[in-house]
């Protein structure tokens, strides 16, 4: 245990140097980690494919992204703690339980987990920046790009394709769930963190741009209004739900 967060807490740092994490989600990246490394290296390979490759994609047109996003979302650049935990906490969770119980259910759980995560991840970076003019999941109307439940056809064939390479690396690194299971995982919980955001996740509104965030202080340096949703349900909360759901479906069918 003390070899697998030490490697982890380096891991950690050096992700923290390059600005890929703030300080506190350099700590809760560490402790993720950790736990994933002890259960076992499957499992922190699992954790580093989903971490590169969602790395690796919000660099992509990030230029871009900033210029359309920024005025919508709550957070942006490196990612803090409560980030690395609402995508990757419940995945550790399951990894230390795996060592303790049924190792096939936990790794189903697992792999539901991290399959949401990585399809919504994918869609929200892909969909951003690629997808046109998105519409709103539940409203079908048009919403600015970066919207939270707004959909594109680019941000779902990015969700498809996240769920289905999270589903063949589980199936690469040995474990012997359905690669189906896994693909339906991800994709269920992909929708659910659209759905969740274009309901339940808090909603602001800036009186002086006239437009719809995420933000509590706007861009533009005015404080934003309460407008809709569920009080303290931000995307980090609809991201930790989102992931729950994959598990759920994932273990169901598995």
């Amino acid at each position: 245990m003390i070899a697998a967060f030490t490697v982890a807490a380096l891991i950690a740092a050096i992700a923290h140097r390059l600005r890929l994490l703030t300080a506190s989600g350099a700590v809760a990246a560490a402790m993720v980690g950790g736990a994933t490394l002890f259960a076992g290296l499957s499992w922190a390979i699992l954790l580093l494919f989903f971490f590169t490759t969602s790395t690796a994609l919000s660099r992509w047109r990030a230029a871009e992204r900033h210029r359309v996003v920024s005025p919508l979302v709550e957070k942006e650049g490196p990612r803090d703690a409560i980030q690395v935990l609402a995508n990757g906490g419940f995945f550790a969770i399951a990894a230390m339980l795996s060592t303790r119980g049924d190792a096939f259910t936990w790794q189903a759980v697992a792999a539901g987990a991290i399959a949401a995560a990585t399809s919504d991840t994918w869609s929200t970076e892909v969909g951003t920046v690629a997808g046109g003019t998105p519409i709103g999941i539940l409203s079908g109307r048009p919403v600015a790009p970066g919207t939270s439940g707004g959909i594109t056809i680019q941000g779902t064939m990015a969700a498809l394709a996240g769920a289905f390479a999270a589903a063949l690396a589980t199936t690469l690194v040995g474990w012997p769930i359905p690669l189906h299971a896994v693909f339906a995982g991800g994709i269920a919980g992909s929708l659910v963190d659209s759905v969740l955001g274009a309901s339940v996740q808090e909603r602001r509104w800036c009186q002086s741009c006239g437009v719809q965030t995420e933000r509590r202080l706007h861009s533009c340096g005015t404080s934003s209004v309460y407008r809709g949703g569920i009080r303290g349900c931000d995307n980090d909360v609809v991201n930790l739900m989102s992931t729950i759901a994959g598990a759920v479906i994932t273990w169901r069918i598995a």
